[in-house]
């Protein structure tokens, strides 16, 4: 069963990775990292979290195919997956969707609309 105040953060960026990870930390959430997809993948299964929130662009494996590998997975497909993205790709966004993402938010993005889209996924 997920933790619902555990979050999975993977992103390459690793100013991006402290930043989010500070922010939700100081909002009560556990925080686990991961650097890249593949990372990602294997720490979703390990660790069970409430949440997954992916960078689409990463090495190793990118968000798409985490979200997808992730989805996929029986132990981790209840998981929720919100992508991250700078560009805001509609292409790459509609793919992470029909692969089982929830929704995405674009980088920079304010620390009021994170919450919002966090708290309304885990609430």
């Amino acid at each position: 069963m997920p933790l619902q105040n555990k979050i999975l953060i993977a992103d390459d960026d690793a100013e991006m990775l402290e930043m989010l990870a500070s922010m939700l930390e100081g909002e009560g959430y556990s925080i686990v990292m991961a650097e890249n997809g593949l990372e990602a993948v294997e720490l979703a299964r390990k660790e069970l979290p409430g949440l997954v929130l992916l960078d689409i662009h990463m090495p190793k494996m990118d968000g798409l195919a985490a979200c997808k590998a992730i989805k996929s997975d029986q132990v981790t497909k209840g998981v929720p997956v919100v992508m991250l993205t700078v560009e805001g790709s509609i292409h790459e966004i509609q793919q992470a969707i029909s692969y089982g993402a929830k929704t995405y938010i674009t980088k920079p993005s304010s620390k009021a609309e994170i919450l919002k889209v966090v708290k309304s996924i885990l609430y």
